[in-house]
Protein backbone atom coordinates (compact mmCIF):
# COMPACT_ATOMS: atom_id res chain seq x y z
CA UNK A 1 0.00 0.00 0.00
CA UNK A 2 2.85 2.58 0.71
CA UNK A 3 4.66 1.95 -2.54
CA UNK A 4 1.31 2.41 -3.96
CA UNK A 5 1.09 5.09 -2.44
CA UNK A 6 4.24 6.47 -3.20
CA UNK A 7 3.65 6.05 -6.46
CA UNK A 8 0.81 8.01 -6.85
CA UNK A 9 2.41 11.14 -4.82
CA UNK A 10 5.69 11.18 -7.82
CA UNK A 11 3.26 10.76 -10.71
CA UNK A 12 1.11 13.77 -9.22
CA UNK A 13 4.41 15.59 -8.47
CA UNK A 14 5.65 14.63 -12.17
CA UNK A 15 1.71 15.93 -13.26
CA UNK A 16 2.75 19.23 -11.66
CA UNK A 17 6.35 19.54 -13.08
CA UNK A 18 4.69 18.99 -16.67
CA UNK A 19 1.95 21.64 -15.99
CA UNK A 20 4.64 24.28 -14.80
CA UNK A 21 6.96 23.76 -17.64
CA UNK A 22 4.21 24.06 -20.03
CA UNK A 23 3.02 27.02 -17.90
CA UNK A 24 6.85 28.53 -18.51
CA UNK A 25 6.74 27.94 -22.19
CA UNK A 26 3.13 29.68 -22.72
CA UNK A 27 4.61 32.81 -20.86
CA UNK A 28 8.29 32.40 -22.44
CA UNK A 29 5.78 32.66 -25.55
CA UNK A 30 3.88 35.41 -24.72
CA UNK A 31 6.68 37.36 -23.78
CA UNK A 32 8.50 36.34 -27.34
CA UNK A 33 5.20 37.42 -29.10
CA UNK A 34 5.88 40.89 -27.07
CA UNK A 35 9.27 41.82 -27.42
CA UNK A 36 8.84 40.64 -31.16
CA UNK A 37 5.88 42.99 -31.56
CA UNK A 38 8.18 46.18 -29.66
CA UNK A 39 11.10 45.29 -31.82
CA UNK A 40 8.68 46.09 -35.28
CA UNK A 41 7.14 48.92 -33.14
CA UNK A 42 10.45 50.58 -32.58
CA UNK A 43 11.87 49.72 -35.94
CA UNK A 44 9.00 51.19 -37.79
CA UNK A 45 8.87 54.32 -35.29
CA UNK A 46 11.92 54.74 -35.72
CA UNK A 47 12.70 54.67 -40.24
CA UNK A 48 9.58 56.56 -39.84
CA UNK A 49 10.54 59.48 -37.53
CA UNK A 50 14.62 59.17 -39.67
CA UNK A 51 12.69 59.82 -43.02
CA UNK A 52 10.75 62.73 -41.35
CA UNK A 53 13.92 64.24 -40.37
CA UNK A 54 15.42 63.97 -43.81
CA UNK A 55 12.21 65.92 -45.24
CA UNK A 56 12.46 68.58 -42.63
CA UNK A 57 16.53 68.86 -42.87
CA UNK A 58 16.28 68.87 -47.03
CA UNK A 59 12.96 71.62 -46.71
CA UNK A 60 15.34 73.94 -44.45
CA UNK A 61 18.09 73.45 -47.10
CA UNK A 62 14.84 73.95 -49.84
CA UNK A 63 13.41 77.33 -48.57
CA UNK A 64 17.17 79.01 -47.52
CA UNK A 65 17.03 80.73 -51.06
CA UNK A 66 13.97 82.97 -49.80
CA UNK A 67 14.26 86.16 -47.81
CA UNK A 68 13.38 86.18 -43.91
CA UNK A 69 9.62 86.74 -44.13
CA UNK A 70 9.01 83.87 -46.80
CA UNK A 71 11.04 81.48 -45.16
CA UNK A 72 9.45 81.86 -41.99
CA UNK A 73 5.65 81.58 -43.49
CA UNK A 74 6.77 78.29 -44.91
CA UNK A 75 8.25 76.91 -41.88
CA UNK A 76 5.34 78.07 -40.33
CA UNK A 77 3.04 76.44 -42.18
CA UNK A 78 5.26 73.21 -42.60
CA UNK A 79 5.34 72.94 -38.74
CA UNK A 80 1.87 73.29 -38.09
CA UNK A 81 1.21 70.17 -40.98
CA UNK A 82 4.14 68.21 -39.36
CA UNK A 83 2.68 69.02 -36.16
CA UNK A 84 -0.71 67.65 -37.27
CA UNK A 85 0.53 64.57 -39.02
CA UNK A 86 2.43 63.68 -35.41
CA UNK A 87 -0.69 64.22 -33.64
CA UNK A 88 -2.85 62.01 -36.17
CA UNK A 89 0.10 59.55 -36.25
CA UNK A 90 0.04 59.04 -31.72
CA UNK A 91 -3.74 58.64 -32.22
CA UNK A 92 -3.72 55.99 -35.12
CA UNK A 93 -1.24 54.46 -32.77
CA UNK A 94 -3.18 54.36 -29.82
CA UNK A 95 -5.39 51.32 -28.97
CA UNK A 96 -8.32 53.17 -28.15
CA UNK A 97 -8.86 55.72 -31.50
CA UNK A 98 -7.44 53.26 -33.58
CA UNK A 99 -9.78 50.65 -32.25
CA UNK A 100 -12.36 52.99 -33.32
CA UNK A 101 -11.45 53.65 -36.43
CA UNK A 102 -10.79 50.13 -37.43
CA UNK A 103 -14.23 49.32 -36.00
CA UNK A 104 -15.75 52.13 -38.31
CA UNK A 105 -13.41 50.82 -41.54
CA UNK A 106 -14.74 46.96 -40.56
CA UNK A 107 -18.12 47.63 -41.18
CA UNK A 108 -20.07 46.10 -44.16
CA UNK A 109 -21.12 49.18 -46.22
CA UNK A 110 -17.84 50.83 -45.96
CA UNK A 111 -16.41 50.27 -49.07
CA UNK A 112 -19.71 51.25 -51.18
CA UNK A 113 -20.38 54.35 -48.80
CA UNK A 114 -16.55 55.40 -49.57
CA UNK A 115 -17.04 54.89 -53.21
CA UNK A 116 -20.24 56.86 -53.41
CA UNK A 117 -18.49 60.02 -50.91
CA UNK A 118 -15.39 59.67 -52.84
CA UNK A 119 -17.07 59.61 -56.26
CA UNK A 120 -19.39 62.34 -55.21
CA UNK A 121 -16.76 65.11 -53.66
CA UNK A 122 -14.72 64.33 -56.51
CA UNK A 123 -17.35 65.88 -58.70
CA UNK A 124 -17.53 68.61 -56.42
CA UNK A 125 -14.32 69.50 -56.56
CA UNK A 126 -14.46 69.39 -60.25
CA UNK A 127 -17.30 72.02 -60.91
CA UNK A 128 -17.21 73.52 -57.53
CA UNK A 129 -15.63 77.40 -57.58
CA UNK A 130 -12.44 77.75 -58.12
CA UNK A 131 -11.91 80.13 -55.00
CA UNK A 132 -11.97 77.45 -52.77
CA UNK A 133 -11.48 73.82 -55.55
CA UNK A 134 -8.29 75.94 -57.11
CA UNK A 135 -6.47 74.41 -60.25
CA UNK A 136 -3.01 73.85 -59.76
CA UNK A 137 -0.61 72.62 -62.45
CA UNK A 138 -3.44 72.02 -64.76
CA UNK A 139 -5.05 70.03 -62.61
CA UNK A 140 -8.29 69.98 -59.99
CA UNK A 141 -8.36 68.11 -56.99
CA UNK A 142 -7.10 70.60 -54.29
CA UNK A 143 -9.45 72.77 -51.38
CA UNK A 144 -7.97 75.72 -50.02
CA UNK A 145 -8.83 76.74 -46.39
CA UNK A 146 -8.07 79.96 -46.14
CA UNK A 147 -3.66 79.81 -46.18
CA UNK A 148 -4.35 76.04 -46.25
CA UNK A 149 -4.39 73.66 -49.69
CA UNK A 150 -5.26 69.96 -49.07
CA UNK A 151 -5.03 67.51 -52.15
CA UNK A 152 -8.18 65.40 -52.30
CA UNK A 153 -7.17 62.47 -53.86
CA UNK A 154 -3.94 61.71 -52.02
CA UNK A 155 -6.21 61.97 -48.50
CA UNK A 156 -8.31 59.22 -49.99
CA UNK A 157 -5.66 57.06 -50.61
CA UNK A 158 -5.22 55.05 -47.24
CA UNK A 159 -8.98 54.72 -47.11
CA UNK A 160 -8.48 53.32 -50.87
CA UNK A 161 -6.50 51.10 -50.08
CA UNK A 162 -8.75 50.17 -46.69
CA UNK A 163 -11.52 49.07 -49.68
CA UNK A 164 -9.58 46.80 -52.05
CA UNK A 165 -8.23 45.24 -48.93
CA UNK A 166 -11.50 44.41 -48.23
CA UNK A 167 -13.07 43.08 -51.57
CA UNK A 168 -9.56 41.03 -51.44
CA UNK A 169 -10.40 39.39 -48.42
CA UNK A 170 -14.31 38.50 -48.35
CA UNK A 171 -14.65 35.62 -48.07
CA UNK A 172 -11.25 34.54 -46.85
CA UNK A 173 -11.62 35.25 -42.95
CA UNK A 174 -15.67 34.34 -43.07
CA UNK A 175 -15.06 31.18 -44.37
CA UNK A 176 -17.53 31.95 -47.31
CA UNK A 177 -17.24 30.70 -50.63
CA UNK A 178 -16.54 33.66 -52.85
CA UNK A 179 -14.62 33.06 -56.24
CA UNK A 180 -11.52 35.13 -57.36
CA UNK A 181 -12.87 36.19 -60.06
CA UNK A 182 -15.81 37.94 -58.36
CA UNK A 183 -12.92 39.47 -56.49
CA UNK A 184 -10.97 40.76 -59.42
CA UNK A 185 -13.74 41.84 -61.24
CA UNK A 186 -14.95 44.18 -58.28
CA UNK A 187 -11.62 45.50 -57.30
CA UNK A 188 -11.40 46.55 -61.12
CA UNK A 189 -14.26 48.23 -61.62
CA UNK A 190 -13.55 49.76 -58.28
CA UNK A 191 -10.21 50.90 -59.49
CA UNK A 192 -11.65 51.89 -62.58
CA UNK A 193 -13.98 54.39 -61.59
CA UNK A 194 -11.80 55.87 -59.26
CA UNK A 195 -9.79 56.17 -62.08
CA UNK A 196 -11.57 57.73 -64.34
CA UNK A 197 -13.11 60.45 -62.05
CA UNK A 198 -9.70 61.34 -61.21
CA UNK A 199 -8.25 61.49 -64.70
CA UNK A 200 -11.78 63.08 -66.45
CA UNK A 201 -13.32 64.99 -63.12
CA UNK A 202 -10.23 66.36 -61.92
CA UNK A 203 -7.63 66.44 -65.16
CA UNK A 204 -5.06 64.35 -62.86
CA UNK A 205 -3.82 61.58 -64.70
CA UNK A 206 -0.41 61.06 -62.54
CA UNK A 207 -2.73 60.72 -59.22
CA UNK A 208 -5.21 58.08 -61.11
CA UNK A 209 -1.86 55.63 -62.51
CA UNK A 210 -0.75 55.79 -58.87
CA UNK A 211 -3.94 54.69 -57.73
CA UNK A 212 -4.21 51.68 -60.67
CA UNK A 213 -0.30 51.28 -59.45
CA UNK A 214 -1.95 50.34 -55.84
CA UNK A 215 -4.73 48.29 -56.95
CA UNK A 216 -2.03 46.79 -59.16
CA UNK A 217 0.03 45.79 -56.48
CA UNK A 218 -2.29 44.51 -54.07
CA UNK A 219 -3.72 42.30 -56.60
CA UNK A 220 0.00 40.29 -56.96
CA UNK A 221 -0.71 39.98 -53.01
CA UNK A 222 -4.03 38.34 -53.38
CA UNK A 223 -5.16 34.89 -54.34
CA UNK A 224 -6.08 34.91 -57.94
CA UNK A 225 -3.90 32.61 -59.49
CA UNK A 226 -0.64 33.49 -61.81
CA UNK A 227 -2.41 32.11 -64.65
CA UNK A 228 -4.49 35.15 -64.41
CA UNK A 229 -1.88 37.60 -63.15
CA UNK A 230 0.88 37.12 -65.83
CA UNK A 231 -1.08 37.75 -68.52
CA UNK A 232 -2.52 40.71 -66.99
CA UNK A 233 1.62 41.89 -66.34
CA UNK A 234 3.18 41.04 -69.39
CA UNK A 235 0.30 42.15 -71.42
CA UNK A 236 0.21 45.62 -69.95
CA UNK A 237 3.94 45.94 -70.14
CA UNK A 238 3.98 44.82 -73.86
CA UNK A 239 1.19 47.73 -74.52
CA UNK A 240 3.08 50.01 -72.71
CA UNK A 241 4.94 51.72 -75.56
CA UNK A 242 1.93 51.07 -77.89
CA UNK A 243 -0.13 53.30 -75.20
CA UNK A 244 2.38 56.39 -74.75
CA UNK A 245 2.55 56.53 -78.69
CA UNK A 246 -1.12 56.55 -78.35
CA UNK A 247 -1.66 59.24 -75.75
CA UNK A 248 0.78 61.16 -77.42
CA UNK A 249 -1.58 62.22 -80.31
CA UNK A 250 -5.24 61.79 -78.53
CA UNK A 251 -3.88 64.08 -75.40
CA UNK A 252 -4.16 68.03 -75.60
CA UNK A 253 -2.19 70.56 -73.57
CA UNK A 254 0.46 69.98 -70.99
CA UNK A 255 -0.32 66.22 -71.06
CA UNK A 256 0.76 65.82 -74.34
CA UNK A 257 3.45 67.79 -74.08
CA UNK A 258 4.64 65.93 -70.97
CA UNK A 259 4.18 62.15 -72.57
CA UNK A 260 5.99 63.84 -76.20
CA UNK A 261 9.02 65.18 -73.80
CA UNK A 262 8.98 61.58 -72.20
CA UNK A 263 9.26 59.99 -75.31
CA UNK A 264 12.18 62.18 -76.98
CA UNK A 265 13.97 61.75 -73.72
CA UNK A 266 13.65 58.04 -73.09
CA UNK A 267 14.17 57.03 -76.68
CA UNK A 268 16.70 59.39 -78.21
CA UNK A 269 18.51 60.69 -74.46
CA UNK A 270 17.15 64.82 -75.39
CA UNK A 271 16.37 66.70 -72.71
CA UNK A 272 16.03 69.96 -73.89
CA UNK A 273 16.35 72.85 -72.27
CA UNK A 274 13.42 74.13 -72.69
CA UNK A 275 10.65 71.10 -74.02
CA UNK A 276 12.54 69.17 -70.77
CA UNK A 277 13.18 72.34 -68.29
CA UNK A 278 12.12 69.93 -65.24
CA UNK A 279 14.10 66.88 -66.12
CA UNK A 280 17.07 68.70 -67.70
CA UNK A 281 17.45 70.79 -64.02
CA UNK A 282 17.04 67.79 -61.95
CA UNK A 283 19.56 65.26 -64.18
CA UNK A 284 21.96 68.12 -63.64
CA UNK A 285 21.10 68.14 -59.67
CA UNK A 286 21.95 64.50 -59.50
CA UNK A 287 25.21 64.68 -61.95
CA UNK A 288 26.89 67.38 -59.97
CA UNK A 289 26.22 65.64 -56.67
CA UNK A 290 28.72 63.82 -57.01
CA UNK A 291 29.35 60.64 -54.66
CA UNK A 292 29.45 62.87 -51.59
CA UNK A 293 27.46 65.52 -52.78
CA UNK A 294 28.02 69.85 -51.85
CA UNK A 295 26.49 69.55 -48.49
CA UNK A 296 23.54 70.56 -47.20
CA UNK A 297 22.85 73.65 -47.77
CA UNK A 298 24.98 74.32 -51.03
CA UNK A 299 23.03 73.04 -53.45
CA UNK A 300 22.76 75.42 -56.57
CA UNK A 301 19.69 74.11 -58.43
CA UNK A 302 16.88 75.24 -55.78
CA UNK A 303 17.60 78.73 -56.85
CA UNK A 304 14.78 78.78 -59.23
CA UNK A 305 15.97 76.38 -61.50
CA UNK A 306 13.93 73.63 -60.76
CA UNK A 307 10.47 74.40 -59.89
CA UNK A 308 8.67 72.60 -57.21
CA UNK A 309 11.83 72.02 -55.49
CA UNK A 310 10.35 71.31 -52.14
CA UNK A 311 7.80 69.33 -53.78
CA UNK A 312 8.14 67.08 -56.40
CA UNK A 313 11.47 67.13 -57.44
CA UNK A 314 12.77 67.76 -53.88
CA UNK A 315 14.52 64.33 -53.85
CA UNK A 316 16.73 66.48 -56.86
CA UNK A 317 17.82 69.22 -54.79
CA UNK A 318 18.92 66.11 -51.44
CA UNK A 319 20.74 63.97 -54.81
CA UNK A 320 22.88 67.58 -55.05
CA UNK A 321 23.86 68.56 -51.70
CA UNK A 322 24.18 64.23 -50.57
CA UNK A 323 25.12 63.05 -53.64
CA UNK A 324 25.37 59.15 -54.45
CA UNK A 325 26.04 58.34 -51.03
CA UNK A 326 22.69 60.00 -49.81
CA UNK A 327 20.88 58.54 -52.52
CA UNK A 328 21.64 55.11 -51.00
CA UNK A 329 21.00 55.37 -47.77
CA UNK A 330 17.49 57.29 -48.65
CA UNK A 331 17.08 54.35 -51.08
CA UNK A 332 17.90 51.87 -48.10
CA UNK A 333 15.82 53.86 -45.52
CA UNK A 334 12.56 53.30 -48.08
CA UNK A 335 13.42 49.98 -48.44
CA UNK A 336 14.08 48.86 -44.91
CA UNK A 337 10.52 50.72 -43.83
CA UNK A 338 9.32 48.80 -47.12
CA UNK A 339 10.48 45.21 -45.36
CA UNK A 340 9.33 45.70 -42.32
CA UNK A 341 5.76 46.85 -43.13
CA UNK A 342 5.40 43.48 -45.31
CA UNK A 343 6.68 41.73 -42.10
CA UNK A 344 3.95 43.31 -40.08
CA UNK A 345 1.67 41.91 -42.90
CA UNK A 346 2.62 38.46 -42.94
CA UNK A 347 2.20 38.32 -38.98
CA UNK A 348 -1.06 39.74 -38.92
CA UNK A 349 -3.93 37.23 -37.83
CA UNK A 350 -6.50 37.85 -40.66
CA UNK A 351 -6.80 38.83 -44.71
CA UNK A 352 -7.93 42.03 -44.27
CA UNK A 353 -5.44 43.00 -42.02
CA UNK A 354 -2.60 41.23 -44.19
CA UNK A 355 -4.12 43.33 -47.43
CA UNK A 356 -4.43 47.04 -45.61
CA UNK A 357 -0.75 46.53 -44.47
CA UNK A 358 1.14 45.39 -47.29
CA UNK A 359 -1.48 47.85 -49.72
CA UNK A 360 -0.14 50.45 -47.78
CA UNK A 361 3.65 48.98 -48.64
CA UNK A 362 3.03 49.23 -51.92
CA UNK A 363 1.27 52.44 -51.90
CA UNK A 364 4.28 53.46 -49.91
CA UNK A 365 7.02 52.33 -52.16
CA UNK A 366 5.08 52.61 -55.96
CA UNK A 367 5.31 56.44 -54.51
CA UNK A 368 8.69 56.44 -54.22
CA UNK A 369 9.30 54.34 -57.57
CA UNK A 370 7.51 56.97 -59.50
CA UNK A 371 9.27 60.28 -57.92
CA UNK A 372 12.48 59.32 -58.45
CA UNK A 373 11.79 57.48 -61.45
CA UNK A 374 10.18 61.09 -62.85
CA UNK A 375 13.41 62.94 -61.34
CA UNK A 376 15.63 60.60 -63.20
CA UNK A 377 13.93 61.01 -66.56
CA UNK A 378 12.46 57.26 -66.64
CA UNK A 379 9.48 58.33 -66.33
CA UNK A 380 6.93 60.92 -67.59
CA UNK A 381 6.35 63.74 -65.05
CA UNK A 382 3.58 62.58 -62.83
CA UNK A 383 3.29 65.51 -60.40
CA UNK A 384 3.39 62.70 -57.71
CA UNK A 385 5.79 63.96 -54.38
CA UNK A 386 8.14 61.65 -52.61
CA UNK A 387 6.78 60.32 -49.15
CA UNK A 388 7.93 62.14 -46.29
CA UNK A 389 10.66 63.93 -47.65
CA UNK A 390 8.48 65.85 -50.16
CA UNK A 391 6.30 68.99 -48.42
CA UNK A 392 3.04 68.57 -49.72
CA UNK A 393 0.73 68.78 -46.87
CA UNK A 394 -1.60 65.99 -47.81
CA UNK A 395 0.78 63.50 -48.55
CA UNK A 396 2.52 63.58 -45.32
CA UNK A 397 -1.43 63.73 -43.08
CA UNK A 398 -2.13 60.55 -44.97
CA UNK A 399 1.18 58.56 -44.45
CA UNK A 400 1.21 59.43 -41.14
CA UNK A 401 -2.54 57.70 -40.82
CA UNK A 402 -1.65 54.89 -42.89
CA UNK A 403 1.90 54.67 -40.53
CA UNK A 404 -0.34 55.28 -37.36
CA UNK A 405 -2.49 52.66 -38.52
CA UNK A 406 0.10 49.74 -39.21
CA UNK A 407 1.25 50.28 -35.59
CA UNK A 408 -1.81 49.72 -34.18
CA UNK A 409 -2.47 46.51 -35.85
CA UNK A 410 1.12 45.49 -35.24
CA UNK A 411 0.35 45.75 -31.71
CA UNK A 412 -3.02 44.39 -31.58
CA UNK A 413 -3.60 42.11 -34.41
CA UNK A 414 -0.61 40.23 -35.28
CA UNK A 415 0.47 36.61 -34.05
CA UNK A 416 4.17 36.83 -33.35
Amino acid sequence: MKRKLDFNNRATDQVAIHNKINEMEREREVEKRKEDISKRRTNIIGFFIILVLVGVLNFISSISRFDNVKVMDKAFKQSIILGLSLVIFSLMCSKKFGGFFNKKINRTNFRGLFLVISLVLFIVVALGPKSVFPTVNGGKGWIRLGSLSLQIPELLKVPFVIAIAGIFARGKDTKEKISYQKNFWTAFIYTGAFAVFITLALKDMGTAIHYVLIAGFMLFLSDIPNKVLYPIFFGGLAATPALLSFLSKVLTGYKQHRIKVYLEGILHNNYDIVDAYQIYQSLIAFGTGGIFGKGIGNGVQKYNYIPEVETDFAIANLAEETGFVGMIIVLFLFFTLFVLIMNVATKSKNYFYKYVVAGIGGYIITQVIINIGVAIGLLPVFGIPLPFISTGGSSILALSLSMGYIIYINNNHTTD
